[in-house]
């Protein structure tokens, strides 16, 4: 039997595979190949025999233009061939986590409680120290560390003895050799001491053999001791049906598929980086236990200790209706020979970063566009990032922040780095040469509140506040009242109000002062303030994310922070404006848009002499800092109509909420200085 199947995969082999096809830019075409994305590079194997060995080719993912991921019945041929594999290094002693500690007032304030921590009252809002004396989040210099590594023969034939090496940094600080014969499936575990030091070091753990295998990238493994440590709980039924088959690691076991993921996880943090992470994002995971399971709820609820503490940094349940019913079947194709986006984002989640989705917004009756009857829409700017989408994607900014300040902390808190906001806030409203507008009246309305009207408002620095609801209902849309309104100075600028708030610290350092979102709640909904101004009788929308003060403090602006609203106003030294903009659509690809020169009121004035005339686009009903007007032509002075074609003047953006064409022309006098632009909308068809 064994026979037949070694030569139904030499067969298969000789036949040749059709496989995955890559196309980079530059037009190079690589097919029947296999390929592994790790988002910001492909793994690329040519051959199938060299398939889970590092015989392959790196491609960063700049230079691919895009490729398929489709193979046939040899990707799944079984070898009769073993194939070692470190499933994952576990430490001991296991240092505390807050998982399932964390409970939330109607003020959306993070509380310590539950377990064996102590009841402090309102004190554990102010003082989570004393609510966490007694357990254990650091190892201490020269504490003894056993590292087990456990070790599994992952393939279809008896794995051989093989001699295996510890190593710290690269350097060995054991060794040993395992004499018995693994069989497939059968499990071991290898273990090594070592006095604990502080720093970024790392653990290897390398199986040296000479028995062909069918994978050798899984012979060894390198962890951050730093890392935060993850747990996995799976039915052993599950990881039984995806050794069947191989999967995108290059290799046939379940434990590489998911101990995978991890290192992905590891590459982007490095790569994202940012001016507040220079060198990307320093937080390190590490997968420190795999619990097999025969009852999912049992293996669940063992996850907590008999004082109620988690001893682990998060972790993922791999649980279906699959597992509930005792029906386990086959992993999809086009599931296991790709990368499980998902699971980094939720594993974010774990070590306390939250959906940036939440600061999207699809609008609401409250506010509509004036032109069109658009509802006001907000699609996050930082939109193609990890925890924004499931993706090949770098870490936002906000997140690499907070990983960078927290990566020493248990986890558990979610979302508390929305506390840390500069301690002044200004808006600077200019016009469409940068200058200051003065006198301008600015309106903002909150996400996830409604005005208290029965409270009266109050004046700070010129701007008056308005009291909210706090009903514990952060899922409000955006408010039909202000919860502030002010003038801009002459410098145009206006100072954001400190809003009182139900004060509340965390762990990791964040402190929920007043400030000008109120009570923040750690989900996110309270994060998103829409902002009109007006000026000339013209408003003007903007959207202000949370996550822009949150750079702002993280880049070192902790006690002031100035964000600057561009608006389309002119100034007091441009040229007049074109009157009677019109568009008509030329055919389905082409809009023509014709307008009249300026009204002249006055002779021979410099200021008013017309060098040329510019043409905008901009795409959506969302914010003007959203998606804002970009430049399609420059045209002569003489010139009254322009013909756009739709195709070509294109911004590469996403326009999730509405493709509504927006087109503007101003004129351009000496120095470039521009007038207003004088707007339209081009008309549903």
């Amino acid at each position: 039997m064994r026979r037949r199947t070694v030569i139904g995969v030499i067969l298969l082999l000789l036949m040749g595979a059709h496989a995955d096809k890559l196309t980079l830019h530059d037009g190079t075409v690589i097919e029947n190949c296999y390929i592994r994305d790790e988002g910001v590079r492909l793994i690329v194997w040519e051959r199938l025999e060299d398939v889970g060995t590092d015989r392959w080719k790196v491609y960063p993912r700049r230079l691919v233009k895009e490729f398929t991921i489709e193979r046939d019945a040899a990707w799944d041929a079984k070898p009769n061939l073993p194939d070692l594999t470190i499933t994952h290094i576990e430490l001991n002693p296991k240092l505390a986590g807050l998982h399932g500690r964390v409970e939330y007032d109607p003020y959306g304030r993070p509380k310590l409680v539950g377990g064996s921590l102590p009841d402090l009252g309102e004190r554990a809002y102010m003082e989570p120290e004393a609510v966490v004396q007694g357990l254990k989040f650091q190892y201490t210099p020269g504490e003894t560390i056993t590292m087990t590594a456990h070790v599994k023969n992952a393939g279809f034939a008896d794995a051989a003895p093989f001699e295996y090496v510890w190593l710290i940094d690269d350097k060995e600080i054991a060794r040993g050799r395992v004499t018995k014969r693994l069989k497939p499936q059968e499990r071991i575990e290898l273990q090594t001491k070592w006095q604990w030091q502080d720093g970024f070091h790392h653990v290897s753990f390398r199986i040296r053999t000479n028995q062909r295998e069918i994978a050798t990238i899984n012979n060894q493994i390198t962890d951050p001791l730093w890392g935060f440590a993850f747990f996995y709980i799976v039915h052993k039924e599950r990881v039984k049906v995806w050794n069947e088959f191989r999967n995108a690691y290059g290799a046939f076991a379940w434990e590489d598929y998911y101990r995978w993921h991890l290192d992905i996880m590891n590459l982007l943090f490095e790569q994202s980086v940012y001016p507040s992470a220079p060198e990307g994002i320093k937080a390190r995971v590490r997968l420190d236990r795999i619990i097999y399971a025969d009852d999912m709820d049992a293996a669940i609820r063992n996850r907590f200790s008999a004082d109620g503490i988690a001893y682990d940094q998060g972790g993922w349940i791999f649980i279906s209706d699959e597992d509930r019913n005792r029906n386990w079947k086959a992993p999809e194709p086009q599931w296991r020979n790709n990368t499980e986006w998902s699971l980094p984002h939720e594993l974010g989640h774990q070590l306390g970063l939250t959906d940036l989705y939440a600061l999207d917004y699809h609008g609401h009756e409250n506010h509509r566009m004036s032109d069109n009857g658009d509802m006001l829409t907000h699609y996050y700017r930082g939109y193609k990032t990890m925890m924004h989408w499931h993706g090949p994607h770098l870490w936002s900014e906000v997140c690499a922040g907070y990983l960078n300040q927290t990566w020493n902390k248990p986890r558990g808190h979610f979302g508390d780095y929305y506390f840390a906001l500069p301690a002044e806030n200004f808006l600077q409203i200019v016009d469409v040469n940068g200058l200051p507008v003065a006198g301008a009246t600015v309106e903002i309305f909150q996400r996830g509140v409604v005005v208290d009207k029965t409270q009266p408002p109050q004046e700070q620095a010129g701007v008056t506040v308005y009291a909210v609801v706090e009903d514990g209902n952060f899922g409000h849309p955006v408010s039909s009242d202000p919860v502030m309104v002010g003038r801009t100075d002459a410098q145009g600028l206006l100072r954001l109000p400190n809003r009182p708030v139900q004060e509340v610290r965390t762990l990791n350092g964040y402190h929920r002062r007043p400030n000008p979102f109120g009570n923040i709640n750690v989900v996110g909904q309270r994060g998103l303030l829409l902002v009109r101004v007006t000026k000339h009788e013209r408003p003007c929308y903007y959207w202000l994310e949370i996550t822009d003060f949150l750079i702002a403090y993280l880049r070192g602006h902790t006690e002031r922070f100035t964000l600057t609203l561009r608006t389309p106003y002119g100034s007091p030294d441009s040229p007049p404006a074109p009157r009677n903009l019109r568009v008509e659509r030329v055919d389905e690809h082409q809009v023509r848009l014709r307008w009249d020169a300026p009204e002249i009121t006055r002779d021979q004035h410099y200021n008013d002499l017309i060098v040329a005339y510019r043409v905008y686009r901009r795409v959506s009903s969302d914010g003007l800092n959203d998606r804002p007007w970009f430049p399609v032509a420059t045209v002569e002075p003489d010139t009254r109509s322009v013909v756009i074609d739709l195709r070509q003047h294109y911004h590469k953006d996403l326009y999730w909420f509405s493709n509504a064409n927006r087109f503007a022309v101003s004129t351009v006098g000496t120095g470039g200085v521009e007038s207003e632009l004088v707007e339209i909308v081009m008309p549903k068809d």
